[in-house]
């Protein structure tokens, strides 16, 4: 049985832990970014289920997450350090073909993950592939960031477990389950701080333009379909006719709701294989 290798990397802020898988026949490396209070976990299943090892990976814990290191320093956990972290990673990895699968908070690491690959003197590392997985785009991206970044720490920290438990809601749905499990383990600062930076980059509303002006690769932006015509990031991708896909049976967390039909979809465009899209 083919395994995911797990490595570390030290950085300025801290070890950053990360699953990886290199299959020789495949040049093109998939990094997935995960949202914020996710981690890297949910992976390893889905590695196996789906037949994963046919690709080649990347899956790391941000800063803060998982089993990545907890900085007691709001910087570290700005949208551009840990796209700094992550560009670390693929410099070790030695990546030279990328594609990335960016997940809500990750959407918003991922646009400067892609200005800081594209402001190298020399290009060690081109992008060839990117999946907007209902990332952050504007102010209706960042309902709870915005939220918890108004709050003081202090009293962020008194009322997480709380904020916790009306996130899960009533939801007996495993996904659920290992998020909220993760979400915690993240921890009220790593969650805060990082909400102190995604919350203002996300309500400037600049984060499309920002990713446009570097795109010379394609682009697909996937929802949920229970989500549709919910965020207005949705209109601003419609407004720019970029493509535009929905995951049946799915809401944010389109990636473990419906990871069968997700899996297949994703394969298809990492194979650059041609599907229906909408604009």
């Amino acid at each position: 049985m083919t395994r995911l290798k797990t490595t570390s990397l030290e950085t300025d802020f801290g070890t950053i832990v990360y699953y990886s898988h290199m299959n020789p026949t495949q040049p093109l490396v998939n990094l997935y970014i995960h949202g914020l209070g996710d981690n890297r976990k949910w992976f390893l299943k889905h590695f196996t289920t789906y037949s994963l090892d046919r690709f080649s990976w990347i899956i790391p814990d941000l800063l803060g997450h998982g089993d990545s290191s907890k900085s007691d320093k709001v910087e570290a956990y700005t949208m551009n350090q840990q796209a700094k972290c992550l560009v670390a990673v693929l410099e070790k990895e030695n990546v030279k073909q990328l594609s990335l699968l960016a997940h809500s908070m990750g959407g918003a690491i991922a646009v400067s993950l892609i200005e800081l690959l594209n402001y190298q003197s020399v290009p060690i590392t081109k992008l060839k592939l990117l999946l907007y997985l209902e990332g952050n785009l504007d102010a209706g991206d960042a309902f709870f960031s915005s939220m918890f970044a108004e709050m003081s720490f202090s009293k962020f920290q008194q009322e997480y477990e709380s904020i916790c438990s009306k996130i899960q809601g009533d939801s007996e749905e495993e996904y659920m389950i290992d998020y909220i499990s993760a979400f915690r383990a993240a921890g009220p600062f790593t969650i805060w701080a990082s909400s102190k930076d995604l919350a203002p980059l996300s309500v400037k509303g600049d984060l499309l333009n920002r990713l446009l002006a570097h795109r010379d690769f394609p682009c697909y932006f996937v929802f949920g379909e229970n989500n549709r015509g919910v965020y207005s990031s949705e209109k601003l991708v419609r407004d720019a006719q970029l493509p535009l896909l929905f995951i049946p049976n799915a809401g944010h967390g389109l990636h473990t709701e419906n990871p069968s039909y997700f899996w297949a979809i994703v394969g298809e465009l990492i194979q650059k294989k041609k599907i229906k899209i909408e604009k």
